[in-house]
């Protein structure tokens, strides 16, 4: 502990895989820059009820630089962690339907940090935006 935590609060903060999940999940919710009923209702199915991952989460993103979060994010998850992490980001990134700039290029960093090529992602795509096209009822 630093002489100055005390007044800028411990940074020491211990991710492990489930809240490594729910602080990319909550980076990519809040990419654009609006943080939706929907998308607080996703969140909620990821951590099921579990209010101390999300604290751990948010008290670990707080004052944490995108590019580190997603750094350390990565450094928790093994492989698998990785692949099913991006595919919840993407399906919440892709629920309305709309996969806005700030989203994409985010998703972009987290699928080159966690090493997922494009050709593994394109079936997972292909699913979420089946999923999620309600035109087809239209």
């Amino acid at each position: 502990m630093g002489l100055f935590d005390k007044l800028t609060g411990s940074k020491s903060v211990t991710l492990t895989p489930t809240s490594a999940l729910v602080a990319a999940a909550i980076t990519v919710i809040a990419s654009d820059g609006v943080i939706d009923e929907q998308e607080l209702f996703d969140l909620q199915k990821i951590v099921r009820g579990d209010r101390n991952t999300v604290e751990t989460a948010m008290k670990f993103i707080q004052g944490t630089p995108i590019p580190e979060t997603i750094e350390k994010v990565a450094g928790v998850l093994n492989e698998k962690q990785r692949l099913t992490t991006m595919a919840i980001l993407l399906d919440l990134a892709m629920a309305d339907g709309i996969l806005a700039g700030n989203e994409q290029k985010l998703l972009q960093m987290y699928m080159e940090k966690f090493g997922i090529s494009e050709q593994t992602l394109k079936p997972v795509i292909d699913a979420i935006a089946l999923k999620n096209d309600f035109s087809v009822f239209s």
